[in-house]
């Protein structure tokens, strides 16, 4: 919501002349300076001296799927799982109508 009052009062205030406007604008600015000179500072995790020969390794894991993706995959299991039924269900159906027709034809 700030983000779109800054550009908001960017846009109608600066540029489009409202002094309505201006003064959201310093409003907003404000509080945007506030929340960064009170932003937590970085500490420090590990520290540690190398001796010549020694390296340090920085790995990544990659994220694990967004909760959209797996809502979409989960949905694609449930489909395949319903198609194999159907499938399943037809074949067993084809079986017996088959067995019927050839007890009929022997008949």
């Amino acid at each position: 919501m700030l983000a779109f009052l800054r550009t908001r009062a960017l846009n109608r205030g600066l540029l489009g002349g409202s002094r309505m406007w201006v003064g959201v604008g310093a409003l907003v600015w404000t509080i945007r300076l506030f929340q960064w000179l009170t932003r937590a500072e970085t500490t420090v995790i590990y520290r540690d001296k190398l001796d010549p020969g020694q390296a340090v390794v920085i790995r990544h894991q990659p994220p694990g799927p967004t909760r959209r993706q797996a809502k979409k995959s989960a949905k694609r299991v449930r489909k395949d799982a319903k198609q194999a039924k159907r499938a399943t269900r037809k074949a067993s159906r084809r079986g017996s109508e088959m067995s019927a027709h050839q007890s009929a034809a022997a008949d």
